[in-house]
């Protein structure tokens, strides 16, 4: 029952990260091609964090954890840099 759960999971989470990649390419402003990025980053934490349950490798977990500070710590500087046009002052 969990298996079935997990591979759904997968499948609407690709499909998820396939019209993110749309946005981002096709994006009207430079905005939108950010919160595409970032909604693809959190759709790949998602992605690895169901590899893990599915696999059973604790592998998977840090690179979770990795690459959930790296999308926050890039969220943040670009907010930075559209509130005073530069990141390092």
């Amino acid at each position: 029952m969990i298996q079935t759960a997990v591979q759904i999971a997968l499948w609407v989470l690709a499909f998820s990260i396939a019209l993110s990649f749309y946005r981002l390419a096709k994006g009207p402003t430079v905005p939108d091609r950010v919160v595409a990025a970032d909604n693809i980053a959190t759709n790949l934490t998602g992605l690895f964090a169901l590899f893990a349950i599915q696999t059973g490798e604790k592998l998977f977990i840090i690179a979770v954890v990795a690459l959930t500070i790296l999308s926050f710590v890039a969220t943040a500087v670009y907010a930075k840099f559209l509130e005073r046009g530069k990141i390092i002052e």
